[in-house]
């Protein structure tokens, strides 16, 4: 993969955070690539500081990165007397990924007819989710924008528990992002936040409340909490680091999160693979009653296992869900990144630390369970009223459909009779016109007033018979 260029980097990146697609033990070899990518020279990177912000823009630049990864490298300078971050995208870096994105989608179709059925799900939606992710990464204006996003959302934040380095405008582009140098201790360094006085325990619940709150409260959060995006400053504030893996919830989203928990917890298996199927991480065709045997079994197991991490529980579940078509989102994917690997920071931190109890916690101080509730509630309120309706039409609509049917069975034989009726009438009509006509000629030798009285009853058994016979023809 490193010899391969910067795309096939990223796509290990992202394998490893894909068990659902590889076994555990690929997922962690492939994280190695995070921090596998050699610095480039600092004079590749000139031509996109002059044409984009202006190479002069900068009070001081430092020539010698300070990190780097597979698509960008970081460097310290001085901007109008502020210490920054420069962070610049390699030169050449998009019409490489380009051209290598137009080869995996030509590889695709090869892959889906060798791979085995059940992983075809996952395989269809994975090079879409793969271009997303890499085109958002290399776009450092998305970068900012999420980065300001996030800041203005914490910025309401009494307590003043979190902060995100400042972005300034001037000096970015797609290219260039330059963004305030905001100093601090890194969360894992334990002697060193000892030594200033902070309670690694608090550190670890305040860095998990945080991504709480910037997943289920905010919608906009961190994607990436290896120990070096996330420090503590000399004011005891969480500090993030580096925002080209973010992600962004719908409030739909929140919901199904919320939601997929308390079904969880309350052993609601057909709840569950709702909110999978709403997430986009099972396959609306798929087998329910299979699935949910499945799920019995992984709640089954997981409860018998006693002390339980956020970690096994992904790899349980996947494991088992892999024989269907089930794939995780790229929303969804990050979500079980920040688990991982922040539950791994925050346990350096407190070795007891549990994920799920913090977040249990969380979303009980913060009324999301009781929000949650009144939800679930309200959706069951509204379906029982919208069945009493119908229930209280039944009778109707029922009588309706059987006047409809009756209508069908008798609609051919009624019209028949009214035409029999219709022709019996005008050939009656007839009879009694003529028979009239020949009793007034009779009736004339005898009486004229009779002869002219039968003559005008004749004309008007006529005129009924011309009217009949009208609308026979009709």
């Amino acid at each position: 993969m490193l010899n391969l260029g910067p795309t096939f980097v990223k796509i290990g990146q992202v394998l490893s955070t894909r068990p659902d697609l590889v076994p555990q033990v690929y997922a962690e070899e492939f994280a190695v690539l995070q921090d596998a990518i050699p610095a480039g020279p600092y004079r590749e990177m000139i031509p996109a500081l002059a044409e984009d912000v202006g190479y002069h823009s900068y009070d001081d630049f430092d020539p010698e990165p300070i990190a780097g990864g597979s698509l960008a490298q970081v460097y310290r300078a001085t901007y109008q007397g502020k210490q920054v971050v420069v962070k610049v995208r390699r030169p050449g870096i998009k019409d490489l990924i380009e051209t290598d994105l137009r080869i995996i989608r030509r590889l695709v179709p090869l892959a889906l007819f060798l791979a085995p059925d059940r992983f075809s799900f996952s395989l269809r939606n994975m090079a879409d989710d793969f271009e997303r992710i890499i085109l958002e990464e290399l776009d450092f204006e998305r970068e900012a924008q999420m980065m300001e996003e996030i800041r203005e959302n914490f910025a309401a934040d009494e307590n003043e528990t979190v902060t995100i380095p400042r972005v300034f405008r001037d000096v970015c582009s797609e290219r260039v992002l330059t963004m305030e140098y905001a100093e601090g201790t890194k969360v894992t360094d334990l002697e060193e936040l000892e030594a200033k006085g902070y309670d690694p325990e608090n550190v670890a619940r305040r860095v998990a409340n945080a991504y709480f709150t910037m997943g289920l409260d905010h919608g906009v959060y961190h994607g990436d909490p290896h120990p070096g995006n996330l420090a503590v400053d000399d004011d005891g504030r969480i500090v993030f680091y580096d925002f080209g893996m973010s992600g962004r919830f719908t409030p739909a989203m929140q919901a199904s999160v919320i939601n997929l928990y308390l079904a969880a917890v309350n052993r609601d298996v057909e709840s569950i693979i709702d909110e999978l199927v709403a997430l986009g991480a099972l396959d609306p065709d798929a087998d329910r009653a299979a699935v949910g045997h499945v799920l019995e079994l992984v709640i089954d197991d997981l409860e018998g296992s006693g002390d339980v991490n956020w970690q096994q529980i992904i790899d349980v579940v996947v494991g088992m869900l892999r024989e269907f078509p089930f794939r995780i989102p790229p929303d969804v994917m990050l979500v079980i990144r920040v688990g991982s690997i922040g539950e791994g920071v925050l346990r350096q931190l407190d070795p007891e630390f549990n994920i799920l109890a913090a977040a249990q916690a969380f979303l009980r101080e913060h009324g999301f369970l009781q929000r949650a509730a009144r939800m679930k509630l309200a959706e069951a309120q509204s379906d029982i009223e919208t069945s009493l309706w119908a229930l209280l039409r039944l009778p109707t609509k029922l009588d309706r459909e059987l006047d409809a049917r009756e209508q069908e069975r008798t609609v051919i034989p009624q019209e028949i009779a009214q035409s029999q009726r219709r022709q019996t009438r005008s050939i009656g009509y007839a009879i009694l016109a003529g028979g009239t006509f020949v009793a007034s000629g009779l009736a004339l030798s005898v009486s004229q007033i009779s002869a002219t009285v039968g003559i005008v009853v004749a004309l008007g058994f006529t005129i009924l018979f011309i009217h009949s016979s009208r609308q026979q023809r009709r």
